[in-house]
């Protein structure tokens, strides 16, 4: 049976990241001819995968560990692009792409958002993982 938990964090994980690309959309941040089908090829795949996973997940396949390593490599993935100091769109950046203070504060605070909850992914998917495995080591031992 699935962890709700769990679930909740990778549904919040996927808004979130829904809302940031939406964001990407709304800036045009492809308006290159090329970077369209790399941004559609890209958002395909992402998508596809993430869905596949919940299905995977809800049958019993995979495990809260699958969802600790998406949330660590999402994280490492999104501080690279965005929060590190060599990003390009750095959160101040994104806020001051939009004419709105209220749209560009809560474009900016998407990023912080879905790194937030990929981090509690990570969090939590690790703890799920390791927990289990020392509570049965603790009874058989």
């Amino acid at each position: 049976m699935p962890d709700k938990t769990l679930t909740a964090l990778v549904l919040a994980a996927v808004a979130f990241s829904a809302a940031h690309d939406l964001d990407h959309l709304l800036r045009d941040d492809f308006s290159q001819p090329w970077a369209w089908a790399v941004a559609a090829a890209f958002l395909s795949v992402k998508y596809a995968l993430t869905g596949a996973a919940l299905y995977f997940y809800f049958c019993g396949k995979i495990g809260p560990a699958l969802w600790a390593v998406i949330g660590v490599l999402g994280a490492a993935v999104l501080w690279f692009a965005h929060l590190s100091p060599a990003a390009e769109q750095r959160p101040p950046d994104i806020y001051a792409m939009y004419g709105s203070p209220v749209a560009g504060l809560i474009a900016s605070g998407l990023v912080y958002a879905m790194m937030l909850s990929l981090v509690a992914l990570a969090l939590y998917g690790g703890w799920r993982t390791v927990w289990p495995a020392a509570r049965l080591g603790r009874q058989n031992g």
